[in-house]
């Protein structure tokens, strides 16, 4: 297998010094050479040393695209900064390091390399320093230099990826104490002002989905009041109160078909009207997993569509008093929906409103403070939103925190009849299970570099010239003269010391792309209205065929699933790290998906997964995020997809697929996770640092039936897949064929 020249450092470190070498004795002692270097302090008993840097790759500018991840050859060199080397003393020379241990000395090198200073067939930088004598392992730790996000719409973290810790322990100190984090999207002040949102959408929700003809609003129907009409009507008395004083919306939708009115009577249709809006906002089906799409941008339609069914009742002439009544109750949903949202017109004659907008914070914060109507049976109302500016667009929640729009899932609690804002998420059922958050959202990983090397040494002196050119030399053996000594130790007298194994990244890579299995894709009505309608015939309400061209849908984001937020000294997750982490990479390289060929691939820097002490490596989910640009509605998994909204189809990687080649491993570096000898573990798995793991997704004609409306939680396996997968392993893992959805 060609390792990942594309994504792989390929370099290594040599070290250059004066004359002379002889092997550890047993002791770990080294004997006294012939001759001493110019350069031993027998004081600190180092030699002074040059460390020469021998790298081939490439760079970016712009995104988490083959430029920003350096996934090509052609791609320009984003230089190494934050670079550290340790040197250690073990107890046998030509291993590597096996397990987290002290080190002898610590090397702060910092922007070793420059961006575009070397290419892969020139690339050495000399920096002179010092080896303590009898080292016979080097590690070092680099990261990729950040580009400028200036003129994107992007930031340099979307860009570039983000750590919020890269923390490498002083000289002498136990390696155990490595960290390197994902960096988390929503912390800190903006966490709470996100949750402030959160508390504010859910109380508007609340108090609306509230309203009642009960209580203090518990009123006569008079000819003032009566929406629409200037008579009272149908013989209501003005003096008096001729409807029940406990009514509310939800008395519509809560007697079995029944009329409030008069309960031994079917709803009127005004009063079904009001009962089937009331059911649709309210019935979240949370054991068949649906997830209720509870962004700013998600609302404000499903408020549009709301209040134009409540117009509809409020214009309407009811023909009698259970539809009088009703008629009062929608002019009553009609104030309190203007206390926190306003529209362009409002027609009388029942139309739908235009331009449906939420008012300003400060307006809808006082409202909700003055507002009388609150579910006895509800949490307080929350009072707490100072975290949230004046100038707030609703409409951007929750993407403006930068995290999915999908990451907002709303749940309605009908014993306290309030909705909430979901905290932890559970695809099967959304509800109180530990676990993933949206502080689970992650920012992709940095470039990072990571070299675990035995040392030749030589005791001759060398030129920068002398050292082979290239990865491909550097590797061969019959590329070094004959005065050099393979898997050996520095002594006093040692002239050239050189990393016998390449440096490479010790992030993984997973490279996207997208394309149309059919041009004629089905939706899924009919299931969605069978469901409400069992009566339905199977050939009555077909699903809905949509025909797809260059712009039907946009591909916006990619979240993956399956992370660990933190790693450890070989940047592989440590014992009792918990993989309940996502990255969501939303600078993708172009959101077009053509009708024929695949779209633009998309590169996604990541963790290795590696599962320690587990005999099967755990599935990955993968969630593609589209934009809905085809003009129209349509039906997926649990709900409608609305236009010009987003939705998230599923994909599976699977590293023990039935049929799946066995991977070739690297033969001139051991790929962490390492035996007591230093050895390779070698156990594959779907991202592996060092490693490209392609991913080819396909839309096919099934696929929109699986569209979730909002992000799924991509740990379970019970999940109904968008995306099927065939994979075979060549430069990393490479998933082909991969339909959208499941299914064909």
């Amino acid at each position: 297998m060609k390792k990942i020249q594309q994504l792989a450092l390929m370099g290594a470190i040599a070290l250059t010094g004066a004359v002379g070498f002889t092997a550890c004795s047993s002791s770990n002692e080294a004997a006294e050479p012939e001759t001493v270097s110019s350069r031993y302090n027998p004081a600190t008993n180092e030699v002074g040393v040059n460390l020469v840097f021998n790298v081939s790759t490439g760079n970016g500018t712009t995104r988490q695209t083959s430029a920003a991840t350096q996934a090509t050859e052609d791609d320009l060199f984003r230089g190494i900064d934050n670079s550290i080397l340790f040197s250690f003393k073990q107890a046998a020379d030509g291993k590597h390091l096996a397990s987290p241990t002290f080190s002898e000395k610590r090397y702060d090198l910092a922007q070793v390399l420059a961006a575009n200073t070397i290419n892969k067939d020139m690339s050495r930088r000399v920096i002179e320093t010092s080896l303590p004598i009898n080292t016979n392992t080097l590690l070092f730790y680099g990261k990729a230099i950040a580009g400028d996000a200036y003129g994107s719409s992007y930031t340099a973290n979307d860009l570039f990826g983000h750590l919020d810790e890269y923390t490498l322990p002083d000289g002498g100190a136990n390696l155990s104490g490595v960290t390197i984090s994902l960096g988390q999207r929503l912390s800190g002040d903006n966490l709470t002002r996100y949750h402030q949102v959160e508390d504010l959408l859910s109380a508007v929700l609340t108090s609306v989905m509230a309203t009642n003809l009960a209580g203090d609003n518990h009123v006569a129907i008079s000819a003032t009041d009566y929406p629409m009409s200037g008579v009272a009507p149908y013989g209501f008395d003005v003096a008096t109160t001729e409807y029940p004083s406990t009514l509310t919306w939800e008395s519509y939708a809560d007697l079995d078909g029944k009329s409030p009115m008069e309960t031994t009577h079917d709803l009127y249709p005004l009063e079904k009207k009001l009962a089937d809006v009331y059911r649709e906002m309210t019935t979240i089906r949370q054991a068949a997993g649906e997830l209720r799409a509870g962004s700013g941008y998600a609302l404000q339609l499903v408020m549009h569509d709301l209040w134009a069914n409540i117009n509809d009742v409020r214009c309407a002439s009811p023909l009698n008093k259970p539809e009088a009544v009703a008629k009062y109750l929608a002019h009553m949903i009609t104030v309190e929906i203007k206390k926190y949202f306003t529209s362009e017109t409002l027609p009388s004659d029942g139309g739908a409103p235009t331009n449906v907008n939420f008012r300003n914070s400060a307006d809808m914060i006082k409202e909700l403070a003055d507002d009388p109507i609150w579910p006895a049976t509800a949490d307080a109302k929350p009072t707490n939103f100072s975290a949230i500016p004046t100038s707030f667009h609703f409409v951007d929640f929750p993407y403006g925190f930068g995290v999915p729009r999908g990451a907002a899932h709303l749940q309605f609690d009908t014993t306290k009849k309030q909705f909430k804002y979901v905290k932890f998420y559970n695809t099967s059922a959304v509800g109180d299970v530990s676990g993933f958050t949206v502080e689970s959202y992650c920012y992709p990983a940095e470039l990072m570099y990571f070299g675990n090397s035995p040392v030749r040494v030589s005791n001759l002196e060398r030129k920068t010239n002398d050292y082979p050119a290239t990865v491909a030399a550097w590797d061969n053996d019959a590329s070094w003269s004959a005065d050099w000594v393979k898997s050996s130790h520095v002594t006093s007298g040692t002239q050239g010391v050189a990393m016998q194994n390449d440096i490479n990244y010790g992030s993984a890579l997973l490279k996207t792309t997208v394309r149309y299995g059919t041009t004629t894709l089905l939706d899924n009505n009919h299931a969605i209205q069978k469901a409400k309608q069992p009566s339905i015939a199977d050939n009555d309400e077909p699903d809905k065929q949509i025909t797809v061209n260059g712009t039907s849908f946009k591909l916006t984001g990619i979240l993956i699933g399956g992370q660990v937020k933190k790693v450890g000294w070989n940047y592989i997750a440590r014992d009792g790290d918990k993989f309940t982490s996502y990255i969501y990479d939303r600078a993708i390289a172009s959101d077009v998906i053509p009708v024929t060929g695949t779209s633009t691939p998309n590169y996604t820097l990541l963790f290795d997964n590696y599962h320690a002490g587990e005999a099967h490596q755990d599935k990955v989910y993968v969630a593609l995020e589209f934009l809905n640009n085809t003009g129209e509605d349509f039906f997926g998994e649990h709900g409608m997809i609305r236009n010009q909204s987003h939705f998230y189809l599923i994909g599976e990687l699977d590293p023990e697929k039935d049929g799946l080649a066995a991977i070739t491993w690297p033969t001139h570096h051991p790929l962490p996770p390492y035996d007591a000898n230093g050895n390779s573990i070698q156990t594959q798995r779907v991202f592996m640092q060092d490693f490209m793991t392609s991913a080819d997704f396909v839309i096919g004609a099934n696929s929109l039936k699986h569209a979730y409306l909002t992000v799924p939680d991509l740990r379970y396996s019970s999940l109904t897949l968008g995306l099927s997968v065939d994979l075979k392993w060549s430069t990393g893992l490479n998933f082909e064929n991969i339909i959208l959805g499941g299914g064909n």
